[in-house]
């Protein structure tokens, strides 16, 4: 060998060293995920097959999502919960319920659905967008394994009376390991809940969890509410309709752009399947989270507005949310509330019946109005129900008789 040729070899032996030492302190600081043989023993109760997957150039391309992505052997998806092992799609978050709570149903927010009532309220780690606002980022942005290994979760609403006899609820919990189907319908009829919602995260992503709580809540007769972005592929949207009450899906925008900058994903994809719920005639309301500088242009609302009229029709509520900075968007201001009663003017002028503003209780766009006499049919204030009229009528305007959309009773 010549000594150019050894001095060269020399050089890149200590540039390798280098590395070498670099990658091993990057490590040390930095560790990768573990091995899914140390993070998912075979006794892990949250692994569990996962659906919607095919076999593709040695390895596994999940088809859950528009992601489709493909999963080498090992690999995980853009939603950090399914995983290729062994060939096969895996779920990790399968009765893993990282967050529980009981909530008004105006909190998803849901307005045409027993004003008032509770909702047994629950969510996985993981999701399949990146919206840089994200509302819930610690669980939406969670790695299964980051998640606590025991959750406190309501297990009943106990009634009971105040000293001068006026009846009150205490809220009683468990801690718990693992949260099945089973548990949440039991759960949600002892804490005097109407409806399970799957919720705060992206239901989209624990799919095979919500589908058998879903289907075993209808059996029990509970309700069920998907709190969704909407980002999930039409098969498997079509398989979990039966089961679903009411959906509400978070429009952040209406333009292709703004979606790939802030969410990361495409836009045509949730209008797909907002005409896939409209096909099939699933109450559907939509929320608009407005963030000032990102999709609060007069042209935005006036796209969003004029798109839900013709393709989901004048009576699908349709709210327009108050940001708030988080996540990444912590400098970002919170929105005008001048801003949200432009957005809702605008949705009306377009011939939308139902249009509500959240996020901003006492604004004046929390109650239901008749389209008719304009006559207010359920008055809110934040969570609260001050006056309902459609539940004892069925969802009839007492005093003109119009018929509001709506699960009334």
């Amino acid at each position: 060998m010549s000594r150019g040729r050894a001095a060269a070899a020399v050089g890149l032996a200590v540039i390798s060293a280098g590395l070498a030492a670099a990658a091993a302190a990057l490590i040390a600081f930095y560790p990768p995920p573990s091995t899914f043989a140390a993070l998912y023993p075979p006794d892990n109760e949250h692994v569990r097959p996962g659906r919607f997957a095919a076999p593709a150039c040695n390895g596994v391309q999940c088809r859950l999502c528009p992601w489709n992505c493909f999963l080498p052997e090992g690999a995980r998806g853009r939603c950090k919960v399914r995983i290729n092992h062994g060939g096969k799609i895996k779920t990790l978050v399968y009765s893993q319920a990282a967050a529980v709570h009981v909530d008004p149903i105006e909190k998803k927010p849901v307005y045409h659905m027993y004003p008032g009532s509770l909702v047994y309220s629950l969510a996985a780690p993981g999701c399949n967008l990146s919206c840089k606002g994200c509302q819930n980022w610690e669980l939406s942005q969670l790695y299964p394994e980051q998640a606590p290994e025991r959750v406190r979760v309501p297990s009943e609403l106990a009634l009971k009376f105040a000293p001068d006899g006026r009846p009150y609820g205490e809220l009683r919990t468990e801690e718990v390991s693992g949260l099945s189907p089973a548990d949440i319908v039991r759960y949600a009829k002892a804490t005097r809940s109407r409806a399970v919602a799957y919720t705060y995260s992206e239901p989209a992503v624990f799919y095979e969890y919500m589908y058998d709580t879903a289907r075993l809540a209808h059996e029990n007769g509970l309700k069920n509410v998907l709190v969704s972005a909407g980002y999930i592929n039409p098969k498997p949207l079509a398989e979990l309709l039966p089961y679903l009450d009411v959906v509400k899906i978070d429009l952040k925008g209406f333009s292709e752009e703004f979606y790939r900058g802030y969410t990361g994903g495409r836009l045509e994809p949730v209008k797909l399947a907002l005409l896939e719920l409209k096909k099939n005639r699933v109450l559907t309301e939509a929320v608009n989270l407005v963030i000032p500088g990102l999709n609060d242009s007069e042209p935005d609302f006036e796209a969003l507005a004029a798109w839900v009229r013709t393709n989901l029709g004048a009576e699908t509520p349709l709210f327009f949310s108050r940001f708030s900075p988080n996540y990444l968007l912590t400098e970002a201001p919170p929105t005008p509330l001048a801003t949200l009663e432009k957005a809702r003017a605008i949705a009306l002028k377009n011939g939308l019946k139902f249009v509500y503003t959240g996020n901003a209780p006492g604004q004046g766009g929390e109650d239901t109005l008749c389209p008719k006499c304009g006559r207010a049919l359920v008055r809110r204030h934040g969570y609260a129900v001050l006056e309902d009229r459609l539940t004892p009528t069925g969802g009839r305007c007492p005093w003109d008789g119009a018929r509001i959309p709506g699960i009334w009773k």
